[in-house]
């Protein structure tokens, strides 16, 4: 027992204990958990108990809990540097004292911290300045982009436009009245510099990126609204300085610039909104993992093999391997808040949530992943996957541009030698500004940035967005994890020597940490024991242990030992050493509860589907018959799957292969849609277009749908912006539209095109 503190030699409250107060015995424990020593160690404790007693007074009784802050503003942020639980209680009880903070909510294991303040009182910079004090970080993570905006320019830009309209009017209105000279000089002089300061100031990157397209010869939108703003501006130059005050047109390109400003930010807040939800989902996921009941390590320290614990209701920090039965929601992934239980080895994906009691985990032999964190790194990034490849409106608008410029010509060239020459300049310039390649830019890709937000409600990530528009006529489906349950039991063990346990023990080892339902399940009938130099070819597993060559695979592996009986329907591993075979094991996967309905759904949408495994024939049969498929096949290895799959093509079929596995690698890359499932080993989802985020596979029966539905719009789009085009230049040409409305029409088709893709994407109503 001691009266004064041991960390601030304060008075400790009826003298029992060490500290006066549990800020101190967080600050104890902190520095302890660091390590820290000498002078290092008292810079540190000082620094800390400044955050619990600010300006060096006050008890720790004194701490109150954060008050209640009325509209105030919300605040979310990450705390870094966070060593323990206690961490997290000195963090919360500093900002809870600062005045005009109130609401303080901290996660330790999420890092994540919300909290409302008072801006009269209190700035977000001394919050952030608070918690650096204390020597933590603070960081704002994916809602820092939302300053990314520049609306201060986007308002000025649009106070230049308006004044330059009303003050338009006072210059075109002197053909019907009577209007000074002089008036019409200021004013004139006014429309010039508002327009000239629109280009140069709020649309000024709009102008660069279009001035550089030109340089480059890769015409878009931007090299289109660069010629026709540039060559208004000129004309209206030379128009003022001659005193043709009537075609001035300063005000329409003030308003052409705007109103594509005002499309780039519409379109723009889509892509942030989505880009928000969906960094949401890393945002949510826990920093730590608990290697024990309280002790925790940060996620990317994990190693292979390293087990941690998660409790009930917390979400899983890590993708990793189910040590035994338990029952997860997958509803941070899919949107669908709905129970699925998982048997022991089961692959559990980073996000999910434990509805069950304790449920222990390991991290795979691969090492730690985050199949959420793909979702965030591939979501936007699909809106422009696999440039090689340009969509139509690519094609398009690389050659719409000097077509536009050449259409402009001849309207010019037209009108000055047979028609107007008084309005040839201006429906040139009406030409330029009506049309409108960005409508074909984007009538693909944001049709297919909505499908890809659509379809992860089927618990399906999309990484190449083409794939979307594509209608496969043939899925080819991997038989172990994919049509099956992915959990293959050991139903017999033939010994073809005398049995002994240490043999039991090494295929156990030669199994263990391969990620395949079938190794996982071998790894489980004997001791496994660390081993080097192994080697994973096809369907066989080698190594050598105390000298002696082991190998363990198919029944290929010793063509001349045949079948025992009883094993005819089970899937054969053979293990032995170079010279002999020791035993056969016989397992069986069943097929999962909703392998039989999938399968019809896709009969009935007109897709054709099909087995390729690498299984004994026999077995792929009986799965086969069971689902009610007649195109199988067996005994298949990874490059007869991807010759198998181009022989498909050849005939003109388009693809998806569904799969799981090393040997499913080729194929899934081979093939038109390669889809992963959930359990899936690295190699096949860093093949595929897409991965299964959830365990069952059933919804796939929606994704034709969806594809469907995509290829609509798409062609909606495209028949839009043909005929936008084609009707626009026609009436520009003819003298029908001013310049004024061509620009407005020229935004207007671009909303239609943004409004099309993204309104009517739900999914069926099918359970």
């Amino acid at each position: 027992m001691a009266d004064r503190c041991i960390v601030c030699n304060r008075s400790v409250p009826g003298g029992a204990g060490e500290f006066c107060c549990p800020g101190c015995a967080a600050v104890y424990t902190i520095v302890g958990k660091m390590g820290l020593e000498g002078s290092e160690r008292d810079e540190r404790i000082q620094s800390l108990l400044e955050g619990v007693f600010p300006g060096g007074g006050g008890e720790a009784g004194e701490v109150a809990d954060a008050p209640e802050i009325e509209n105030g503003q919300d605040l979310c942020f990450l705390v870094g540097g966070m060593v323990c639980p206690a961490c997290s209680w000195l963090v919360h009880h500093s900002l809870g004292k600062l005045a005009g903070v109130g609401n303080v909510n901290l996660n330790f294991i999420a890092e994540t911290c919300t909290l409302s303040y008072d801006p009269m009182k209190i700035g977000k910079d001394d919050i952030h300045a608070n918690i650096e004090k204390l020597g933590y970080q603070f960081y704002e993570g994916a809602d820092a982009d939302r300053a990314g905006y520049d609306y201060f320019r986007f308002g000025a830009g649009w106070f230049f436009a308006l004044n330059n309209m009303m003050i338009s009017f006072v210059v075109y209105s002197a053909e019907s009245w009577e209007v000074p000279f002089a008036m019409q000089l200021v004013c004139s002089v006014l429309l010039a510099v508002f327009g000239t300061l629109v280009p140069l100031y709020a649309a000024r990157n709009t102008m660069l990126a279009g001035f550089r397209q030109i340089v480059m010869r890769q015409y878009r939108m931007e090299s289109l609204v660069f010629l026709s703003a540039t060559a208004a501006w000129i004309y209206s130059v030379f128009s003022m300085v001659t005193g043709d005050f009537a075609h001035l047109y300063f005000d329409v390109v003030a308003l052409l610039l705007m109103l594509i400003e005002t499309g780039n930010l519409i379109s723009g807040s889509f892509y942030k909104k989505l880009s928000r939800r969906v960094s949401s989902l890393s945002w949510q996921l826990p920093k730590k993992a608990r290697v024990e009941a309280d002790d925790y390590a940060a996620v990317e320290d994990l190693q292979p093999g390293q087990e941690f614990l998660v409790l009930r209701d917390e979400i899983v920090p890590t993708d990793g391997v189910l040590m035994g039965a338990a029952e997860f929601d997958f509803s941070l992934i899919t949107g669908e808040s709905h129970g699925v239980s998982l048997e022991q080895g089961h692959y559990v994906g980073a996000g999910a949530k434990l509805l069950s009691a304790n449920a222990r985990l390991s991290v795979p032999a691969a090492g730690s992943s985050n199949l959420i964190q793909k979702i965030v790194d591939s979501t936007i990034e699909a809106f422009n996957t696999r440039k090689e490849q340009l969509s139509m409106g690519d094609k398009i608008s690389q050659v719409f541009v000097p077509i536009v410029v050449a259409v402009g010509v001849l309207v010019l060239f037209g009108n000055l030698l047979w028609g107007d020459r008084g309005e040839a300049i201006i429906r040139l310039l009406s030409v330029l500004i009506v049309a409108c390649p960005c409508a074909f830019g984007i009538a693909e890709p944001m049709v297919l940035t909505a499908a890809i937000e659509r379809v992860r409600g089927l618990g399906i990530q999309i990484f190449n967005g083409a794939v979307l528009a594509l209608k496969p006529s043939v899925v080819v489906f991997d038989k172990t994890g994919t049509l099956t349950r992915g959990a293959p039991e050991v139903r017999s063990i033939v010994w073809l020597v005398d049995e002994k346990k240490d043999y039991l023990n090494l295929l156990a080892s030669l199994e263990n940490g391969i990620e395949h339902p079938i190794a996982r399940a071998l790894a489980a009938v004997g001791a496994p024991r660390p081993i080097t130099d192994r080697t994973v070819a096809r369907t066989v597993v080698s190594a050598k242990v105390d000298g002696k060559h082991y190998l363990a695979g198919s029944a290929e592996l010793f063509p001349d030992v045949g079948i025992p009986p009883g094993l005819e329907n089970s899937t054969i591993v053979m293990f032995g050493d170079a010279e002999q075979c020791y035993l056969v094991v016989g397992l069986q996967d069943a097929v999962r509860d909703e392998s039989k309905q999938l399968v019809a759904d896709l009969k009935a949408e007109g897709v054709e589907p099909c087995i390729f495994s690498g299984d004994r024939n026999a077995v792929v049969r009986q799965v086969a018959c069971e689902l009610g498929m007649t195109d199988f096949r067996g005994e298949m290895g990874s490059g007869d799957k991807q010759r198998e799959i181009a022989a498909l093509q050849a005939r003109g079929k388009t693809v998806m292969m569904v799969g799981d596995g090393i040997n499913d690698a080729q194929a899934l890359a081979a093939a038109d849609f390669g889809l992963a499932v959930f359990s899936g080993q690295i190699p096949a989802k860093m093949s595929a277009d897409a991965v299964f985020m959830v365990p069952e596979i059933g919804k796939l029966r929606d994704l034709p749908f969806m594809q469907r539905k995509v290829r609509h719009k798409i062609r909606l789009n495209y028949g839009w912006a043909f005929l936008y085009n084609a009707v626009g230049m026609f009436l520009a040409g003819v003298g029908w539209l001013s310049p004024k409305y061509c620009a407005v029409g020229m935004v207007f088709s671009n909303l239609v095109v943004i409004f099309n893709s993204m309104y009517g994407m739900s999914l069926p109503n099918k359970k």
